[in-house]
């Protein structure tokens, strides 16, 4: 291999690492908080989640692998052309395609290895994953369910546990069959848990000192119970939380793809995902060799961008590529289009526009995006050129283009008389040393937001691929409309931006002195004598604007936003009847006092509950009264209910009492309770949370989960000030290794933080933190550790 392959390769190897870190540390840094909620909350083994993170690896590999090529890449290409090497190389008679060599050698050998993983690694390792999670959920199913909290995940069955036992057993389980129908059961048990039947492998709900209620709504008067000393109930199949991971055609090896086309019985919509599943197994691997040919000559054009143009591009590329393959894989589950035209359009076309562009390039000619850009700058230099010169050419006294009014002439100040001037005493103070924002510091600071912004896009827009990537498949299911994918991800994309604005910030602060020391500039500034603490202080300001708007985003703009996200979540989950967050239409409610209503309807207007029933509990947990009522209306702060029944069961036997007519019922709910809005924590404000939390306190029931979260409102804007802490003792030390040294450096230190953090907000969910240390606990770490090493700093 040539000196000049060699160093060409060497250039690229460096950014090659780099963005595939990058690129798969942001595509799967929700599993760190999923991992962390598996290990603590639901007991399940960390070599478990461990093999748990490696079978999710090729899932992620595969898309990161192309990317990362493509930054690459430009950032070595981009480098280059900066320092005038390939002009030196093109001096030297040597053309772009001998360039293209050792980068189409490079970019075939991970297009193998992207193919070998696609059609080995990829099903295997989505098949060993489904396997793993249903034995977490046959684990641990039993710690899903909280206390005091309506569980309705298992199909048909609505679950509600009183307490839970430090061994995790429930004490007073009661359990209803879906919906009130003409024929009514609900189990109220004494104690209960749930347990994998190793032969069966099903899930088995054991429940002991159960009574079971059975009634006929239009013939109350026959009226049934069973008492079980114990009662066992197998749960079909697992949760709808969990149907997603089930084996999909992405999952399928070819021969198994072949055998779904072939089969005779298959929906033709079916029938054309799997084709295009084979020619997407082909068609990702070949993005390598496509970006490869696109990377060389959009890398020469950066003159003076560097990396971070590099990082936009990419991204840019990496954007449109995805959009392109998604809707062809839409199109051609409707036969609008053939399924490898569908999948091989992407690449076709960005293989015509770098082929195109290297051709151009290698005969020294500019791109027409080149042209278009530089005609723009030169139009706006004469325009402001034009501009100045009109100023400078107005006479002294003209008034034109100032603001003063025509015809006023200025009061000309009277000098002072030589006996004023004798008795003036000019008094003249020093004026004060600090000068900040200072022209330095301008500069830094907005260095400091342009690199910031750069990488929040960057970042949410592979944030934002992954997700769709992930969630296509029920996207197609389900025939999602195209506003409603677009309405998800616009307000998504929001929550990701402010999950992603610590790590952001901490790359952003590395990067920043990276170029700094690359270009020398911090060396003149110290040269100056500007200390390095001096120099750290308009990135502290910068992070704390950063912290302040991440406060703000939080408080006013994500309770709304995430409550929308919510609402079209369950639009792309398919679900039959979407989940509300309003409790009129929630059906189950736990109330004041021991009291559960269920209700059919719920009309506002009039203030009624259609098919209303309540049940009524002792301090035992065991059901001691049950009313059902056609119709309660609130009426002079009381319920009315009509065609109503009422069953007692304080004694031996149950006493029976017919309502046909209005009768007043007295219950402490009122419509405000039912007509109030229910939303999730990550959906209510400060203040919201703080008298939620106080309410459910009130009712017995402890809420380590809302206070965790009510701190974080608070913690984590502060986690954006506490990076930029982190990274300034690091960015000192960069010298002149630049900016991707830095970027690297990031995004360790994000997962490390990033961790830590997940591990302790989870203690504190499950108790074994106080809420307040299991938010502050991490960023107290982290600053203090900033401090220590700002303190080894030579200034």
């Amino acid at each position: 291999m040539r000196i000049l392959d060699r160093y060409l390769l060497k250039e690229i190897s460096g950014p090659l690492a780099l963005g595939f870190l990058g690129y798969t540390f942001i595509m799967l840094m929700q599993f760190l908080f999923r991992s962390a909620e598996m290990i603590i909350r639901r007991g399940v083994p960390a070599e478990t989640v461990g093999e748990m993170l490696v079978l999710t690896l090729p899932n992620t590999v595969v898309l990161s692998i192309p990317m990362a090529l493509l930054f690459a890449i430009l950032v070595a290409v981009g480098q280059l052309s900066s320092t005038s090497e390939l002009t030196a190389m093109r001096a030297s008679g040597v053309s772009l395609l001998k360039l293209y060599r050792p980068i189409l050698l490079l970019s075939l050998i991970l297009a193998t290895l992207n193919c070998a993983l696609m059609l080995t690694a990829l099903p295997w390792g989505n098949t060993r994953l489904q396997q793993l999670l249903i034995e977490v959920v046959r684990n641990s199913a039993a710690r899903q369910i909280e206390p005091r909290v309506f569980y309705e995940e298992w199909e048909g069955l609505t679950i509600y546990v009183f307490e839970v036992t430090p061994e995790g057993r429930w004490n007073g389980v009661f359990v209803a069959d879906t919906a009130l129908g003409k024929e009514n059961d609900i189990t109220v048990a004494e104690w209960g848990e749930v347990r994998a039947d190793r032969e069966s492998g099903q899930l088995v709900l054991e429940l002991a000192n159960a009574r079971v209620h059975r009634v006929n709504i239009l013939k109350p008067a026959q009226y049934e119970v069973f008492e079980y000393r114990s009662l066992e109930r197998v749960l079909e199949g697992l949760p709808p939380s969990y149907s997603s991971s089930m084996r999909s055609l992405r999952d399928l090896r070819l021969g198994e793809l072949a055998a779904v086309i072939r089969d005779p019985d298959v929906h033709a919509e079916r029938a054309n995902l799997a084709r295009v599943e084979i020619h997407k197994k082909f068609a990702i691997p070949g993005a390598c060799v496509v970006f490869a040919l696109l990377a060389l000559p959009l890398g020469f054009t950066q003159q003076r961008g560097g990396r971070a143009s590099g990082f936009a591009i990419s991204i840019a590329v990496i954007l449109l590529y995805y959009v392109l393959l998604n809707n062809g894989e839409e199109a051609a589950r409707l036969g609008k289009m053939s399924p490898w035209f569908a999948m091989w359009r992407p690449n076709l076309l960005f293989f015509a526009i770098g082929l195109v562009l290297l051709v151009r390039r290698n005969r020294d000619r500019s791109h027409l995006l080149g042209r278009l850009y530089g005609a723009a700058v030169d139009g706006f230099t004469r325009l402001t050129a034009r501009l100045r010169s009109r100023r400078r050419s107005q006479p002294e006294g003209s008034t034109e283009g100032t603001g003063r009014l025509r015809g006023v002439v200025p009061r000309r100040r009277r000098r002072p008389s030589a006996a004023a001037r004798e008795v003036d005493l000019v008094v003249k103070l020093p004026r004060p040393r600090v000068r900040f924002p200072g022209l330095l510091d301008r500069y830094i600071i907005r260095t400091f937001f342009k690199v910031l912004i750069l990488a929040v896009l960057s970042a949410l827009a592979l944030k934002l691929v992954a997700d769709f990537t992930e969630r296509l498949d029920d996207m197609l299911e389900n025939q999602v409309a195209t506003e409603i994918v677009v309405d998800y991800y616009k307000y998504k994309s929001i929550d990701v931006g402010f999950q992603l604005s610590p790590v952001a910030v901490l790359i952003t602060t590395l990067v920043v002195f990276g170029l700094l020391s690359r270009s020398n500039e911090l060396i003149a500034a110290k040269s100056l004598g500007f200390s390095l603490y001096r120099l750290s202080a308009p990135i502290l300001v910068a992070a704390l604007l950063v912290s302040g708007l991440a406060a703000f985003v939080q408080a006013r703009v994500l309770p709304v936003t995430n409550e929308k996200v919510a609402r079209l979540d369950d639009v792309l989950r398919g679900r039959e009847t979407p989940r509300s967050y309003r409790r009129a239409d929630r059906n189950w409610l736990f109330g004041r006092g021991r009291f559960i209503y269920n209700y059919l309807h719920y009309d506002s207007r009039s203030a009624t509950l259609h098919r209303l029933q309540v049940l009524e509990f002792d301090a035992s947990h065991r059901l001691a009264r049950r009313l059902f009522a056609e119709r309660a209306t609130y009426v002079d702060r009381q319920w009315r209910v009509v065609n109503a029944w009422i069953r007692r069961f304080d004694g031996v036997e149950p006493q029976y009492r017919a309502l046909p007519g209005p009768v007043l019922a007295d219950y402490p709910e009122t419509p405000e309770y039912f007509e109030s809005e229910y939303k999730l924590p990550n959906a209510m404000t400060y203040d919201e949370l703080s008298a939620y939390i106080s309410e459910v306190r009130a009712s017995g029931q402890a809420v380590p989960e809302l206070e965790v979260e009510l701190h974080n409102k608070i913690g984590y804007p502060v986690t954006n000030l506490v990076m930029a802490l982190l990274a300034l003792p690091f960015s000192f030390r960069l010298g002149r290794r630049g900016a991707l040294y830095g970027m690297g450096i990031g995004v360790v230190l994000g997962i490390v933080f990033l961790g830590i953090y997940a591990f302790s907000r989870t203690l504190g969910e499950v108790g074994a933190l106080p809420p307040p240390l299991s938010i502050w606990a991490p960023s107290l770490l982290f600053g203090v550790l900033s401090v220590y090493l700002f303190l080894g700093v030579e200034t």
